[in-house]
C-alpha cells in the first residue's frame, strides 16, 4: 500500500472533480497516450481539446508526477 498524505488525496479529488467531467474525460484520454496530439480535431466532437489539457494541467500541477509528465508531453506535442 502507498504511503499517502490524506490531505494531499483530498486536495486531488477536489481539483479532480471541478474539472468537470468532459475535461477528466479528455485527461484520462491523454495519460492513456501522451503523444496523441493528433486526437485533436477541431472538427469534431471527439477528441482532446488542447484547452482543457491546458486549464487541468494548470489545476492539477505539482499533486501528482505522473500526471503533470504526460499533460506536459501532450501539450508539448500539440505545439509542434
Amino acid at each position: 500500500m502507498h504511503d499517502i498524505d490524506p490531505a494531499n488525496l483530498i486536495e486531488f479529488a477536489n481539483r479532480w472533480i471541478e474539472l468537470g467531467a468532459a475535461v477528466t474525460e479528455q485527461v484520462a484520454q491523454v495519460i492513456d497516450d501522451p503523444s496523441c496530439g493528433s486526437c485533436w480535431d477541431e472538427g469534431t466532437e471527439h477528441g482532446v481539446n488542447p484547452t482543457a489539457i491546458e486549464l487541468a494541467y494548470q489545476r492539477l500541477r505539482g499533486l501528482n508526477g505522473g500526471i503533470d509528465e504526460a499533460l506536459a508531453e501532450f501539450l508539448e506535442s500539440v505545439a509542434e
